[in-house]
């Protein structure tokens, strides 16, 4: 070979191993740029531009009774007053409230969905110091599971099914106020504010508005968690399905007026109106979105509280927990009602909505940045986690 064509072909072996080696580097950096992403479990959204909806699903889903599903016919044209109340509000009178003095402060609060009849009192006794050990000072306690009863034929057996199951919540509530915890009373699901419908929202308030007159041991208060923008027509239909929804709130708090219950209801994140995702409207001679009139009902009702599903395992930052919670925050500031600031530690995806297979670590880290951002905003009341089983299980 000539020594011209000798240099030829080592210029073009050096192209080579040199191209082969750029392919392989780039190849690596990129992958160890996705492992690092991954094993942060953030796959953090960098545009507010290329940011996408997260539509929560709701974990009771797994575990809801088909009652609390489906439509009973028998049961579509309920009133939302209970005449039973009436007499109940005679005879509270008698009913002293034993209630501890639980610490006044911001909300640490997490949802217990295990259906009431099957809290053992070996389960209840776990849970209960589980929630001490981690500080956690509410628990936002399922009661759907009471619409299995509710539908069920007048006669013994569904008595002896109501008292097992007032029982159950007493022993649990009683047990909770003794180590500091507050219980709410928890219900809902998507096709709650939908016509016919609507009569499970208002037999689970007034379940929890009886049990409070004539039970010495006491909610704290009632929280709907219904998210009706995870209904099908809801992409369709957004304006009428959130005005359903607001009706219905609307109608409980008129019904809560003769209770001694507080009133919170659960919101993703983008009831505001962030980036488009649902739409302004009037509602009550009223413009604003679905935040906007929520805060307004809710301020009828003193102690009211939004607890908004800001889901990010990451606080700082353009789509992080604080940024897309600011914009509540500062809207509550100018009304009564408080806001809570909920963040998820179950599995479920994407990944970087929740603080699963991270750490306990981790999840105090970055909510302490999420109360010293809001710490002077007077709307600001704390937080909350969802679920406390897969909270403990954090480490």
């Amino acid at each position: 070979m000539s020594k011209k064509n000798k240099a030829k072909k080592n210029i073009v072996d050096y192209k080579t191993v040199m191209f082969s080696f750029l392919a392989v580097t780039a190849f690596s950096s990129l992958l160890y740029i996705y492992n690092t992403n991954k094993s942060l479990n953030r796959g953090k959204i960098l545009s507010s531009e290329t940011r996408k909806m997260v539509m929560p699903v709701m974990y009771s889903d797994s575990h809801i009774s088909k009652s609390a599903i489906e439509s009973n016919p028998k049961y579509r044209n309920i009133a939302i007053f209970d005449k039973e109340i009436l007499l109940a509000n005679t005879i509270s009178s008698l009913r002293k409230d034993t209630r501890p003095k639980i610490e006044d402060g911001p909300e640490n609060g997490t949802w217990l969905w295990t259906p009431i009849l099957q809290i053992t009192p070996e389960y209840r006794k776990s849970i209960i110091s589980g929630a001490v050990k981690n500080g956690i000072k509410n628990i936002y306690l399922s009661i759907d599971s009471y619409l299995d009863i509710y539908i069920m034929p007048d006669g013994k057996e569904k008595t002896d099914k109501k008292m097992a199951f007032d029982q159950a919540i007493q022993d649990f509530i009683l047990e909770a106020n003794k180590n500091g915890i507050s219980v709410d009373a928890e219900a809902g699901w998507r096709n709650w504010s939908e016509e016919g419908h609507t009569y499970k929202a208002f037999a689970t308030l007034n379940y929890a508005i009886k049990f409070n007159k004539f039970h010495t041991a006491k909610f704290r208060g009632f929280q709907y968690d219904i998210e009706p923008y995870l209904l099908e027509k809801y992409t369709e239909n957004k304006k009428v399905i959130l005005v359903n929804f607001l009706n219905l709130i609307n109608q409980s708090v008129s019904a809560l007026n003769n209770s001694d219950l507080e009133l919170s209801v659960v919101i993703p994140e983008f009831y505001d109106g962030t980036n488009n995702d649902t739409p302004k409207f009037s509602y009550k001679s009223i413009n604003g979105f679905t935040t906007d009139h929520l805060l307004s009902i809710l301020d009828r009702r003193e102690n009211s509280k939004i607890i908004v599903m800001s889901y990010r395992n990451f606080s700082q930052g353009e789509d992080g927990s604080i940024d897309i919670s600011k914009d509540e925050i500062s809207s509550a500031d100018k009304h009564r009602t408080k806001i809570v600031i909920a963040q998820e530690s179950g599995d479920v995806e994407p990944s970087y909505i929740t603080f699963y297979n991270t750490s306990k670590r981790r999840y105090n880290k970055e909510t302490n940045k999420l109360k010293e951002t809001f710490k002077t905003n007077k709307s600001f009341d704390g937080l909350a986690v969802h679920y406390i089983n897969a909270f403990m299980d954090l480490r």
